[in-house]
């Protein structure tokens, strides 16, 4: 019985180190990078599925309707979309130029 005790209060020792001396805790400045990453990321993955949403819908009401001049010229969107897909290109074109130069310098 005493045995047991003792590993019992071993074992809390090593956990109570393990997670106060051992162990290396980010700090605050840390935290609040990765955290305003995880927000921004989120917001980036949230818009593209919203446009793929809104494409896929799209391309359902074409086939489903069948008159895709009509609903080119209703859709709002569509010019939402379209323009974010250009972002998304120059954007896409502009990090492969600035990686390719740096590593030509």
């Amino acid at each position: 019985m005493a045995k047991r005790k003792i590993k019992m209060l071993d074992s809390i020792k090593e956990i109570w180190k393990e997670l106060f001396e051992r162990s290396v805790w980010p700090t605050r400045d840390e935290v609040f990078l990765k955290t305003i990453v995880v927000i921004a990321l989120l917001a980036i993955v949230s818009l593209v599925l919203g446009v793929v949403d809104y494409v896929i819908t799209f391309l359902t009401r074409i086939l489903l309707e069948g008159d895709l001049v009509a609903i080119l010229f209703s859709s709002k969107m569509t010019l939402v979309v379209a323009l974010v897909i250009v972002f998304l290109f120059v954007v896409f074109f502009a990090i492969r130029y600035v990686r390719k130069n740096r590593y030509n310098r």
